[in-house]
């Protein structure tokens, strides 16, 4: 469904607000002193050239800083453009202090590199340059926004670090299981809430590969042992434990399944393979995330990976049709594999679904629904923090919502002997036995969606991608208040659901990145006109994101957006 929003204010509001706080990056004042902010010098006048092929952060950057080295992701036209730092070095000399081809990716024509910002419109002048972006800080945060800290200190090229390129073992599969689970003893409504209860004595998942970026897996916790792996793609972390305890949460709630069957997710009996991008703090980065949709591509025949969890979203705005996550994805759509993203938790923001992954055309973006703590819909309605709206390229999301309040799920132990930083920052809400805990926000919503899949999946292994994505789209159920055209998870419908059409149908196959799309494949993603219609109009550069109060910490979850999460 496409959907055009009004205009909104002018790019100069870019500029308003975004130099102070560039400037204090640069300067090194300190981000927590405010008084800092107003003593910097006026900022100077920048003047954005939309004919570039080049995020207006990285721009912007170029005058404010030119010999700033920043890291950044760029996609090229063919796998070779970048291959070894031939070209850049070429271009720029060997001399150029910073300049660095760091890792060349398969999943798209894509380099990541380091360079100064001086040298990036020559860059991206360059013919098989398509597109520039900075490798800024992605969030696995659930219900909370990246403080600004974080985010100015990535935004540029990834200050901090990445995580690395190094190919790790790769774990040996693990055979399919089969058990008798039921709802008799759940302490969590939302198994039943989504039908997913309804639908065990027939599918509990069995056979089907579900993978899940995030921040780390932990292994030995009793709900998930036996039917997951896990690789390390992070240099930063010692091993796939989740220091952060963002990915055991959201893997508890595909394929959990606890001794006393007290808490059990969606599809119990579901392969879940993880892949931790992040380090043990939970920090990543977009490079971070696209490896781990990489690793997920050239592995998803061994795992028999049909669909991935991206829990996950990135900290700069950006077009579907220039964002390297994004084209990662569909490049993941178009081999088979169902990708499932949070909409994220901007709440009715105007840029609330500007952001990859979630703002993907093809991706099944999901929202967050209050269910109440009880399995009747009357009392539903959506999480006031839930993502939704209109994305940067006319397209209304979420697709559909699934509940993401007060979801309780596995708790990781930690890593490298200390607790998870979760469990220190929520210990209210470590449940009795000291193994689960209670989190909200769209990230938990998300894999509900997935486990739905997998269920789906192993009664219909032959479905594609549109069609499941279809199937859970139109079998979606209203709610009370309802303001879109997003329902709510229905499982039990969707396993009913006789015909099976492509979602997507609409849009027009085109090439991505010079190779044509896979038979009944349909993308829109290198359709280069796109670039001066979409992403590059002005007026799509609201206050709404560059208001400072936006990184201030008031919409977290415990306060006052909403103070009983």
């Amino acid at each position: 469904m496409k959907c055009w929003r009004q205009p909104v204010p002018s790019l100069r509001m870019l500029q308003k607000f975004i130099a102070p706080l560039l400037a204090s990056l640069l300067l090194g004042s300190s981000l927590f002193a405010p008084m800092a902010l107003a003593s910097t010098a006026p900022p100077p006048v920048v003047s954005l050239d939309s004919t570039k092929k080049i995020h207006p952060l990285l721009q912007y950057a170029a005058k404010a800083d030119p010999n700033k080295v920043v890291r950044v992701i760029v996609q090229k036209t063919d796998f070779n453009a970048l291959g070894g730092g031939g070209l850049l070095g070429a271009l720029f000399g060997p001399n150029v202090p910073g300049l660095q081809v760091t890792e060349d990716f398969t999943v798209i024509p894509a380099s990541l590199a380091t360079l100064p910002a001086s040298s990036l419109p020559a860059l991206a002048a360059l013919s098989n340059v398509r597109y520039v972006s900075p490798d800024a800080a992605v969030s696995f945060n659930p219900g909370l926004l990246p403080l600004v800290t974080n985010l100015l200190l990535n935004l540029l090229g990834g200050l901090l670090g990445g995580g690395g390129s190094s190919s790790p073992p790769s774990p040996a599969p693990i055979a399919a299981t089969s058990s008798h689970v039921g709802a008799g003893n759940l302490l969590t409504t939302y198994p039943t809430d989504t039908g997913a209860s309804n639908a065990w004595s027939g599918q509990t998942g069995s056979g089907v590969g579900v993978a899940v970026i995030d921040s780390g897996f932990d292994l030995s916790h009793p709900d998930l042992a036996g039917r997951s792996i896990a690789v390390n793609l992070n240099n930063k972390a010692s091993s796939t434990a989740d220091g952060y305890g963002h990915g055991t949460h959201v893997a508890g709630i595909i394929n959990g399944q606890s001794a006393g069957q007290q808490y059990l997710g969606i599809a119990p009996d579901a392969t879940l393979i993880g892949v931790k991008v992040a380090d043990d703090s939970g920090a990543a980065y977009e490079s971070d995330l696209l490896r781990g949709l990489q690793w997920v591509d050239a592995n998803r025949l061994r795992y028999r990976i049909r669909v991935v969890n991206l829990s996950v979203s990135t900290s700069v705005p950006s077009s579907y049709a220039t964002s390297p996550i994004d084209a990662a994805v569909e490049h993941l759509w178009h081999d088979g594999v169902t990708v499932v993203a949070a909409a994220g938790n901007y709440g009715s923001d105007q840029d609330a679904v500007w952001y990859a992954p979630g703002n993907d055309p093809l991706a099944i973006t999901v929202g967050c629904l209050d269910d109440n703590q009880t399995v009747s819909p009357g009392d539903d309605s959506l999480c006031p923090i839930s993502s939704r709206g209109v994305t940067e390229d006319g397209f209304a999301k979420p697709d559909l919502v699934a509940p993401g309040r007060k979801i309780v799920s596995a708790l990781s132990s930690g890593a490298n002997g200390k607790p998870a930083v979760l469990a220190g920052q929520f210990p209210d809400r470590i449940t009795s036995d000291g193994r689960h805990i209670r989190m909200s926000g769209t990230s938990m919503s998300a894999p509900m969606v997935s486990g739905a899949l997998a269920l789906i999946l192993q009664r219909h292994p032959q479905l594609t991608p549109n069609q499941l994505k279809q199937i859970l789209v139109q079998s979606a159920q209203a709610y009370p208040a309802q303001a879109d055209r997003a329902g709510t998870l229905n499982i039990t419908a969707a396993l009913q659901a006789s015909a099976h059409p492509p979602a997507n149908s609409t849009q027009i196959p085109v090439a991505v990145g010079g190779t044509p799309p896979p038979s009944g494949a349909v993308t829109l993603l290198w359709d280069g006109s796109r670039w001066s219609t979409t992403y590059w109009d002005g007026s799509r550069w609201s206050n709404a994101y560059w208001d400072g109060s936006r990184w201030s910490g008031s919409m977290e979850w415990d306060g006052s957006r909403w103070t009983s999460a």
